[in-house]
C-alpha cells in the first residue's frame, strides 16, 4: 500500500479538484459576472476530465504490487487517444494509412511494453520512437507510392508519434527509477508531475479566460 505521504498528496489533489468544481459549479450558476457562459462551461469540462484522470491514477497507485503496470496501461491509453485526436486534426492521404497502422498497433505499444519492463529496457524504449520509428515512417509511406507534400505529411505523423507518445511514456517511467534514499516513493514523483500539469492547465486556462477578460 502507498505511505501515508503518497495518500496526502492524492488527498490533496482531490482536494484542489474539489474546490475547482465548487468555483465552476458557482461561475456556472451565477447571473451577471461578466464572463462568456461558454468560457465557464469550458473551464467545467477541463475540471471534469482532471477529475477522471486523477482518479484512475489515484486508483492505480492504491492496487499496491500491481500498481506500476496499471499506471503504464493507463498512459499507454491516454497515448493512444491522444495520438488518435492529433491524427484525427492532421490532413492524411491514402498513402499514410499503413504507417499510422504500425504508428498506433506496433511502435505505440511497443514503446509502453519496454517502460513496463523498467531500467533494463531503458537503452531501446529510449531510441525506438526518435530512431527507429523516424526511420522507418518516411520510408513505409514512400512505399506506397504517394510522394505530393511529402516531407510534410511523414513530419506531422512524426511530431504525432513523438508529442503524444515518445514524451508521454516518461511519465510512467518515473515509477521505474532507482534513487538512492528514495526507493519506493517514486509514485509521488509522477504524482507531482500530474498536480503541476493540472494546475497549470486550469489555473492559465481560468486567469486567461475569466479574470483577465473580466
Amino acid at each position: 500500500m502507498p505511505d501515508v505521504k503518497t495518500l496526502s498528496l492524492v488527498g490533496g489533489v482531490l482536494a484542489l479538484l474539489c474546490a475547482a468544481t465548487t468555483i465552476g459549479w458557482r461561475l456556472k450558476h451565477q447571473r451577471d459576472i461578466g464572463i462568456n457562459p461558454a468560457v465557464v462551461e469550458a473551464f467545467n469540462l477541463r475540471i471534469r476530465a482532471w477529475w477522471l484522470m486523477c482518479t484512475v491514477l489515484a486508483a492505480a497507485f492504491l492496487l499496491g504490487n500491481a500498481s506500476f503496470i496499471a499506471t503504464v496501461v493507463l498512459f499507454g491509453l491516454i497515448s493512444f487517444w491522444a495520438l488518435r485526436e492529433f491524427i484525427t486534426l492532421t490532413p492524411t492521404r491514402l498513402g499514410d494509412h499503413r504507417a499510422l497502422s504500425w504508428v498506433f498497433f506496433i511502435f505505440t505499444p511497443a514503446q509502453y511494453i519496454l517502460v513496463g519492463m523498467g531500467t533494463g529496457s531503458y537503452g531501446l524504449f529510449s531510441v525506438l520512437i526518435p530512431v527507429y520509428a523516424f526511420l522507418f515512417i518516411p520510408a513505409r509511406v514512400a512505399l506506397a507510392g504517394d510522394y505530393k507534400r511529402f516531407l510534410e505529411r511523414t513530419a506531422k505523423i512524426q511530431a504525432g508519434l513523438m508529442v503524444c507518445v515518445y514524451c508521454l511514456s516518461y511519465a510512467p517511467a518515473l515509477l521505474s527509477l532507482s534513487i538512492p534514499n528514495y526507493e519506493g516513493q517514486s509514485p509521488r514523483l509522477l504524482f507531482f508531475f500530474v498536480l503541476v500539469v493540472q494546475l497549470a492547465d486550469v489555473l492559465q486556462y481560468a486567469w486567461v479566460n475569466c479574470w483577465a477578460g473580466a
